[in-house]
């Protein structure tokens, strides 16, 4: 897993070079990046809060067994 706050933090200097770009097509993107990233931060929050359970996963792989 990593860090949610990690992940928010490149979100913030990935918006902050944005800002300064001039370029409209590379500041877009940089800025999809950023929210990309603050997506990531989210699942992996939401992961951490909300680990799988043993059952539900030997549930999960038995179902593709079959």
């Amino acid at each position: 897993m990593i860090d949610p706050k990690t992940l928010l933090e490149r979100a913030a200097q990935l918006a902050d070079q944005a800002t300064g770009e001039e370029d409209a097509g590379i500041r877009e993107r940089l800025l999809r990046m950023a929210e990309h990233y603050r997506d990531l931060a989210a699942h992996e929050a939401w992961a951490h809060e909300n680990p799988p359970s043993v059952g539900a996963i030997t549930s999960a792989l038995s179902s593709r067994a079959h």
